[in-house]
């Protein structure tokens, strides 16, 4: 069965919305475009078994998610690494999702960059593009 669309306005257009943020150009069974308000809170849905796999299965005491993003503290570097390697089998497996290339392991002294922040043990900063969109004249 062949669907049809109905697009209001210049069909065209669309031609030019970026393929990840578009309805149309999604594959079959995978997610809606990043910035959605419904994607983010279907995210904290659908991953809330992440959650309950790192909580019970993994057993990790500091471990924080935000829709698409998430921080686990370990002080063991080779812990960080084998959950890692874990979660990226979980998602896969149980989820259909792979992890973003973008993750980085480091030491809690030098930040954690989450959620337009960068959180250190004693401080917080924020990120100077956090401000300028909040208010344009800042951080100029």
């Amino acid at each position: 069965m062949h669907k049809k669309f109905c697009v209001k306005g210049n069909p065209d257009v669309l031609e030019h919305v970026p393929p990840h943020k578009s309805l149309f150009k999604i594959p079959k069974n995978k997610g809606l475009p990043i910035g959605n308000l419904t994607s983010q809170f279907f995210a904290n849905v659908y991953l809330n078994e992440l959650d309950q796999f790192v909580k019970h299965q993994l057993k990790c005491r500091y471990y924080l998610r935000y829709v698409d993003d998430f921080v686990l503290v370990s002080h063991e570097k080779d812990q960080l690494v084998a959950w890692k390697s874990a979660i990226e089998d979980y998602v896969d497996a149980h989820l259909r999702l792979s992890l973003k290339n973008s993750l980085i392991l480091r030491r809690i002294s030098e930040g954690v960059d989450f959620f337009g922040y960068i959180v250190r043990p004693n401080y917080i900063l924020v990120r100077n593009r956090v401000t300028r969109q909040t208010h344009p004249s800042a951080g100029i």
